[in-house]
């Protein structure tokens, strides 16, 4: 009885030809997906570029351990918010590392059941303390905001000009600290943890805040990519792992 053995050069063939095959009768093969291109705004600690153009901050570190963890690699690189928004929703970016709200992300996006932070959002004045509890409240006023920032959805409540606010813009947390010292507006919105750090531990002792909300910060990944929901999944169980076995703060 005679065996047929087939060389090594046949296998490129056979490989070639089935390959065919499945693609004849309908099958399809998932798109690979490459490294993910992790954008993040500057919001020090939390994320923000130090001098020699390296990514850094709690936040960031958070990504690197789990990342690390779920065998996921990454680049990072600082975007201005408006742009990030809109570049997350088109696929032009793969994730975002903070809050799942803006509106450009509904519909766009899948975010990690994680919550991967919180961050506390204040209005700040001199004198007396900022009533604020809704965005209602500011009404008629004038306020600091940050450039591009979403504030939780409420950036389009204070561009509508039915609502009479007065936005002065800032680009930095340090800038809009200076605007609220020189009395450009009466009252300045900002996270807790970035208005200390402008503070650089000054704060005046007339400064006063009130909180205004808690944020929840999530892995926020396009649904342009291909494996979005596996790789959210990959995240999100990486994040309870790691905070599990207490390597996450």
């Amino acid at each position: 009885m005679h065996r047929y053995i087939a060389g090594s050069g046949s296998w490129p063939m056979l490989a070639v030809a089935f390959l065919l095959l499945l693609a004849g009768a309908g099958w399809a093969f998932p798109a690979q997906a490459g490294p993910l291109k992790v954008v993040y705004v500057e919001l020090p600690p939390y994320t923000y570029t130090d001098p020699d153009g390296t990514p850094k901050g709690s936040l960031i570190e958070l990504t690197r351990k789990v990342a690390a963890d779920a065998g996921v690699e990454f680049t990072a690189e600082s975007v201005p918010a408006r742009r990030l928004f809109q570049g997350i929703a088109a696929g032009e970016y793969d994730m975002f590392i903070g809050i799942k709200t803006p509106e450009a992300f509904q519909g766009t996006t899948v975010a990690s059941r994680s919550v991967i932070a919180r961050i506390d959002l204040h209005a700040w004045s001199f004198g007396a303390v900022p009533e604020i509890r809704a965005k209602e409240d500011l009404a008629g006023k004038q306020v600091i905001v940050l450039t591009g920032y979403s504030y939780g959805g409420w950036r389009s409540y204070f561009e509508d000009p039915a609502n009479g606010i007065q936005m002065v813009e800032a680009r930095a947390p340090e800038q809009a600290l200076q605007l609220l010292v020189a009395g450009r507006a009466p009252i300045l919105l900002q996270y807790e943890l970035p208005m200390e750090r402008a503070l650089g531990g000054k704060r005046p002792p007339d400064l006063r805040s009130s909180l205004i909300s808690s944020l929840d910060c999530h892995f926020v990944v396009s649904l342009k990519r291909p494996d979005a929901a596996e790789l959210v999944g990959r995240l999100d169980a990486g994040f309870e792992k790691l905070k599990a076995a207490g390597a996450l703060p």
